[in-house]
């Protein structure tokens, strides 16, 4: 369910990081940021993947075809699954880059909500699996919705829109589904202070998701066909593989993602 508060919350905040007069002119540069910021510490989280079971794994042989899908994000299109089971929202990721990247001058617009609900609608009535974006789209919706909202104040179209939206996304993806995005809403909207757990967790978030299942699930696997299979081994292994892959998060984080990030942000809009 947190990936349904993720593509909420990328909807917010990559169209907070946008300019206010952003056009099509600058369509590249903002790929070209998201590129920088994303994609280098992904390719290492793989290759690290790639060594990791190439460690553990007896006469590992990768397919080399799809690890090269994995530059571009498009195993999806290809039927091809990611080496790591949590890629897939990555693919989705950039799919909706490219979207708000073609979308955002005209969402600014008097009438752009109506591009927001118009996009909400398609999967009640087509099912595209490359395009997962799509059957997901309703929830970044709902925090795209949202930065309109902070930008040009709540009136009674945006309350409309708002209404649409959390519907689309109970019929297209489940209740479930709508209640972590919900939770993400009330979570962007509420006055919550920030404090040094949220700061560090926030900082890691990234790195955390890329190498999280590589090295903490690894190692309960591995623990876990060593020790005895009682409840309090159990919790043992869990409990230290989730400070394992906090720390390695963090360290990851400082010495692949962070350099990343900030040439990232010597990338400007002209």
């Amino acid at each position: 369910m947190g990936v349904q508060m993720f593509f909420l919350l990328s909807g917010f905040i990559i169209c907070w990081s946008i300019p206010n007069n952003y056009d099509w002119s600058m369509a590249r540069t903002f790929i070209l940021k998201r590129i920088t910021r994303i994609e280098p510490p992904f390719i290492i989280s793989v290759i690290l993947l790639l060594v990791v079971q190439y460690i553990l794994v007896p006469n590992y042989k990768p397919d080399w075809i799809n690890v090269l899908f994995h530059f571009a994000y498009l195993n999806s299109f290809f039927n091809q699954p990611y080496l790591n089971p949590v890629y897939w929202t990555l693919g989705i990721e950039f799919q909706f880059y490219l979207l708000i990247a073609v979308i955002f001058p005209l969402i600014n617009k008097k009438f752009g909500f109506l591009i927001l609900i118009a996009i909400s609608i398609i999967p009640l009535f087509v099912n595209i699996p490359a395009l997962g974006l799509i059957n997901v789209f309703p929830g970044f919706a709902i925090g795209i919705c949202l930065f309109l909202i902070r930008v040009n104040s709540l009136t009674l179209k945006y309350s409309l829109t708002l209404l649409i939206l959390i519907v689309l996304t109970f019929l297209v993806e489940g209740p479930l589904q709508t209640s972590a995005t919900l939770i993400a809403f009330l979570i962007l909207i509420l006055p919550i202070k920030s404090n040094s757990f949220i700061r560090f967790f926030s900082k890691i978030s990234f790195s955390l998701y890329l190498t999280h299942d590589i090295i903490g699930s690894t190692y309960v696997v591995h623990l876990g066909s060593l020790l005895p299979k009682t409840f309090l081994w159990k919790a043992f292994e869990f409990s230290s593989s989730c400070i394992i892959s906090v720390l390695f998060a963090y360290l990851f984080y400082l010495m692949i993602e962070k350099p990343f990030f900030l040439l990232s942000k010597k990338i400007v809009y002209r």
